[in-house]
């Protein structure tokens, strides 16, 4: 029997019966034999890796297992581990396969070296450079990797066909019996006393949070165990309403850790019977999450391995996060007032280059981010009027201008304050007449495409400026530039260190002006030595890329 239906966020999902193959007695008794045996297995690769505490802002601790702090720097390492172990003591001969988006493969190369046996590992194309080259070293010799596709599924389906031409046995990531039982010895690691009122387990496939879950409720009688997803990546949250294994028509990749489009038939089977309910967060939830992470432990995770932090946070209403979801769901539970929750840190595998998108994202505070555009003359101090007499407290964090028309300016301007005083703002700007909106989600803003027409500037100047990282700096720099010059090109963004660099455009009547200027930059504590009388690029004219200027 199958069905179509939309989940809460309108993406069409297809849904299968789920075949019950064993009554959830008999599994859980199955699974329990696997954990004993597994925790021996898993203890000759590593030992058990710590757990932290930290105070929630609020009320409440939050208690983090750090399987960042793993030999793979993620948890995949106990199953794999656990199932190569349960595999050779069978007798295994022949090649072992399995398909992976990264940490998975981590730990069957960790696994696989160990042992000294071949694995073919495959991956999609698109797996991160940094996940690629763990493997390789991981693995050495005993692994070989094949990139194909763009997405896991790719990557698994080539797997599947690689065993039909060539034999093998295949390593699951999560859908099978003694992965999710290593999984499961992240619980048996933690202390008597730990005695967690809550735990939160995030979810791809369900294997992790299959295992351990498991174990929680038998450890620790009278804990609320849930699940948690990421919104778009939600597979168990709409089979566990459904009562059912479902797939998602699309799915967002952001956090790739868990980006599964149908849970694993056994995971479901037990996650649906461990687990009290099942939440989602958004992206920037997760993403506050990792800052919060940063700033109190300096601990850096990858997207999936925060989002239990994103919605225990989202209990206390911390770091920005309002989730009208949980807070439903809270009521139905009987929790004490401060909660001891217990989360996952799953991962820390963590392209470097993400991290700025990640930055971009999180806000942890409880300020908000937000993009204007404005409409001035175009000509000298109309900015510096705009910035005085609107913007002098404010915390410019963002600056987008280019030199588009002869008479009008438009430049886009981001600011970091309270939701009230950026409301108060507005009113002010409304009662003003200058004509401004708000473009904080266009893509032209969000992916900075600073307009410009060179051909509209004479006698230009660019030039790196520094920043003081403090309200009011940007507007000493404008005051001194009055008289001066005209901006004609301004590309700035806050880094979030002491001092952060824009690349600034200046223009004048004639070369005299341009060279008294030079020489004021050259004193000025602001600029940098990178003073050019061109952009250093070349510009699209009508006859194509033919202008440098």
């Amino acid at each position: 029997m199958s069905s179509n239906f939309a989940n809460e966020s309108g993406s069409v999902v297809s849904s299968h019966e789920l075949i019950m193959d064993d009554d959830p007695t008999i599994l859980e008794s199955r699974l329990w034999s696997e954990i004993d045996r597994a925790i021996h297995r898993v203890r000759r690769f590593h030992a058990a890796t710590p757990c932290d505490r930290i105070a929630l802002p609020g009320s409440g601790e939050i208690l983090l297992k750090r399987e960042d702090l793993s030999p793979v720097h993620s948890y995949k390492w106990r199953g794999a581990c656990n199932k190569i172990g349960w595999l050779l003591g069978q007798g295994q001969a022949g090649s072992l396969v399995t398909a992976s988006a990264g940490n998975h493969a981590q730990g069957v190369a960790l696994a696989a070296a160990q042992a000294r046996t071949a694995v073919q590992v495959f991956m999609p194309v698109t797996t991160p450079i940094l996940k690629q080259e763990a493997v390789r070293r991981l693995g050495g010799e005993f692994v070989s990797i094949n990139l194909i596709g763009d997405y896991y599924d790719d990557a698994a389906a080539a797997a599947q066909e690689f065993l039909k031409k060539n034999g093998g046995t295949y390593l699951h990531p999560f859908d099978d019996l003694q992965v999710i039982a290593g999984q499961a010895t992240i619980a048996l690691e933690l202390d008597d006393d730990c005695r967690p009122d809550l735990a939160i387990l995030q979810i791809g496939g369900g294997g992790m949070a299959a295992g351990v879950a498991t174990v929680l409720k038998k450890r620790f009688p009278g804990i609320k165990v849930v699940g948690v997803e990421v919104v778009g990546q939600n597979s168990m949250q709409v089979s566990f309403r459904a009562r059912r294994r479902c797939t998602l028509a699309k799915v967002s990749h952001f956090c790739d850790g868990t980006a599964v489009s149908t849970p694993g038939s056994l995971t479901s089977q037990i996650c649906f019977e461990m687990l009290d309910d099942i939440w989602t967060v958004n992206e920037q939830e997760v993403c506050a999450a990792i800052e919060w992470l940063w700033n109190e432990k300096r601990i850096v995770v990858e997207p999936s391995a925060a989002i239990g932090v994103a919605a225990a946070l989202a209990i206390g209403h911390a770091a920005n996060i309002n989730n009208p979801e949980i807070d439903a769901a809270l009521i139905r539970m009987d929790l004490p007032e401060s909660p001891t929750i217990l989360t996952v840190l799953s991962g820390s595998n963590v392209d470097f280059l993400t991290l700025g998108t990640i930055a971009r994202k999180g806000r942890h505070a409880d300020k908000q981010r937000r993009f204007y555009s404005f409409r001035i003359e175009e000509r000298s101090g109309t900015l510096i009027q705009l910035l005085d007499q609107f913007l002098p407290e404010m915390n410019i964090v963002d600056f987008q201008y280019g030199k588009t028309d002869p008479d009008k300016a438009f430049p886009v301007i981001g600011i970091d304050a309270l939701m009230e005083e950026l409301d108060c703002f507005e009113q002010r700007m409304k009662e003003s007449g200058i004509p401004f909106r708000a473009v904080s989600n266009q893509i032209g803003v969000e992916y900075r495409l600073v307009p410009f027409q060179p051909a509209l500037a004479k006698h230009t100047l660019f030039a790196t400026i520094d920043f003081p990282d403090r309200p009011g700096a940007l507007s000493e720099f404008m005051r001194q530039l009055a008289g001066k010059t005209n901006l004609c090109y301004f590309n700035y963004c806050q880094n979030g260190q002491e001092i952060t660099q824009a690349l600034m455009g200046f223009e004048f009547a004639n070369p005299d002006e341009r060279e008294r200027f030079r020489n004021f930059l050259s004193e000025s504590e602001f600029a940098t030595p990178s003073i050019s009388d061109s952009f250093g690029s070349y510009w699209l004219s009508e006859d194509g890329f033919d202008k440098a200027v």
